[in-house]
């Protein structure tokens, strides 16, 4: 498995996170709902990314994957809820 950066688009903002999958096409199958990107925008820093690591990182098998990006983004990293 391969960690893969992802955002939540929510309307007012994004809630962004890691996803543990083989693929980004596995990605997207069972959690539709996210955005994958190959490249980290400008703005994340490394320290954002390894708060981000630390906070939400979830398995695409989880069945509350989205929850936890969610949950994960404003307990443990708000500062990353753009």
């Amino acid at each position: 498995m391969h960690e893969h950066l992802v955002a939540y688009e929510y309307g007012s903002g994004q809630a962004w996170g890691f996803v543990m999958a083989d693929s980004p096409e596995t990605i997207a199958r069972r959690l539709p709902e996210v955005d994958v990107y190959y490249v980290a925008p400008r703005w994340l820093t490394h320290e954002d990314l390894a708060v981000l690591r630390d906070h939400v990182t979830v398995d695409v098998a989880d069945p509350h994957a989205l929850d936890h990006i969610l949950r994960g983004s404003v307990d443990g990293a708000l500062a990353l809820v753009s």
